[in-house]
């Protein structure tokens, strides 16, 4: 949480955080600066307040950070940049005179949103500028990465209102294509065309949007054989069919920037083939035996396996056994969700995945069964939360029905 910055400072000996970018592009900065939309640098030292530097046009906008504020028309910036040519040294330059103001020296934790490479650059010629200084380095979690993976009440209330508008748009759609005709085995609009998966995804967008979220990192409407690939998005020409699995991946973010959430449904509209309802099943046990699986300490890889072995009991290849294996459970259990779609705790198998289950955390449940040559997909995704008293709290708490009746 920001309220632990730091103690998290001082228990990975860190003098100062340096970062820069703009909170619209970055979710790091928009955690910094308190969701203040600017473009700035945040700095802080160890046991003291933060100051954002900020253009004069934006004064007003980076007073919302609640920071203590240092307009850069303080400092004859047209002057320093004007001496070189070399943008990235002017910058380092720049940044020297910043550091030396506030009196930051020690070792500092860096955050940016800039190329590679001019990151590269302009470290080097920092840190060749300002010997006070010592780059971070960070070969694991962030400092930053850390602060935010434990959410407080008011994140956790905040992700809460996006499931509730998350829930409300899926519902608007089920409902709207309960009221459709049936023709066959395909699905008729008012307008009398057939019902195409774009169809689904225009009513969940129109739905979130106008609640006041975006789909900023995509949908996944993704049908049969396109179900069987994971993060296959679905093809928005396809006609709806019944009986076929529809798996529906909807993670909206609050507009202008901000908390997300993460919701998956497998649908077959009509009727269930005997053998996907099976499959589902087996999915639907899955979720349930992973959760039951989370304990506050208990590492995150270690559930991991004992899905993967839950699965390959049930005659499915995973990962664990095959790690090339594009079929049957072939992705990893969940993440973290707050900020950004994907971040801390990761699952997965890695030697280097050494998360642990704590409390404050939110994160996905999300196992899957995919076999796209027999023409289905399935997936099951709830966020968990795991409170103060180390109860494990699921937020999504949404029917897990196979079958929408038409």
């Amino acid at each position: 949480m920001k309220k632990d910055l730091d103690k998290l400072m001082r228990e990975m000996k860190v003098d100062a955080i340096y970062a820069v970018g703009s909170a619209n592009h970055s979710a790091t900065m928009y955690y910094l600066l308190n969701g203040a939309n600017i473009s700035g640098i945040y700095i802080k030292k160890r046991g003291a307040p933060a100051y954002v530097i900020h253009s004069s046009i934006e004064r007003g906008e980076a007073s919302k950070s609640g920071l203590k504020l240092i307009n850069m028309n303080k400092y004859d910036t047209k002057n320093i940049f004007g001496k070189y040519d070399d943008k990235i040294k002017a910058s380092a330059l720049f940044t020297k005179m910043l550091l030396d103001d506030l009196g930051v020296k020690g070792r500092v934790a860096c955050y940016g949103d800039s190329d590679l490479g001019a990151s590269y650059n302009y470290l080097r010629q920092l840190t060749k500028y300002n010997k006070k200084i010592e780059i971070h380095y960070e070969p694991g979690k962030s400092l930053i990465g850390r602060a935010r993976e434990t959410k407080d009440a008011q994140e956790i209330e905040r992700i809460k209102k996006v499931r509730d508008k998350l829930v409300k748009a899926f519902n608007v759609m089920l409902e709207g294509v309960r009221h459709m005709k049936v023709k066959g085995d395909i699905i008729i609009t008012k307008n009398g065309k057939k019902l195409l998966i774009g169809d689904l995804k225009a009513i969940l967008r129109k739905e979130l949007f106008e609640s006041g979220l975006v789909n900023s990192s995509g949908m996944i409407v993704a049908q049969g054989v396109d179900a069987g690939v994971p993060h296959n998005s679905g093809k928005d020409r396809e006609v709806v069919r019944l009986g076929k699995t529809i798996v529906f991946d909807i993670y909206p973010q609050e507009l202008g920037g901000g908390y997300f959430f993460d919701f998956t449904r497998t649908i077959c509209f009509g009727y269930a083939p005997k053998k996907i309802m099976a499959q589902y099943n087996q999915v639907r046990e899955a979720q349930d035996y992973a959760i039951d699986q989370l304990k506050v300490g208990k590492k995150t890889i270690d559930v991991e396996r004992m899905l993967c072995k839950f699965f390959e009991k049930n005659c499915h290849k995973t990962l664990l056994r095959d790690p090339k294996t594009q079929i049957g459970y072939c992705h990893s259990l969940g993440h973290g969700i707050g900020l950004n779609i994907h971040e801390n705790p990761s699952f997965g198998l890695l030697k280097t995945n050494h998360e642990k289950i704590e409390p404050h955390i939110v994160f996905t449940v999300e196992p899957g069964l995919y076999y796209p040559d027999q023409g289905y997909g399935i997936r099951l995704e709830d966020v968990i939360y795991v409170n103060k008293n180390n109860k494990i709290i699921n937020l999504t708490n949404y029917p897990r029905k196979l079958v929408a009746e038409l």
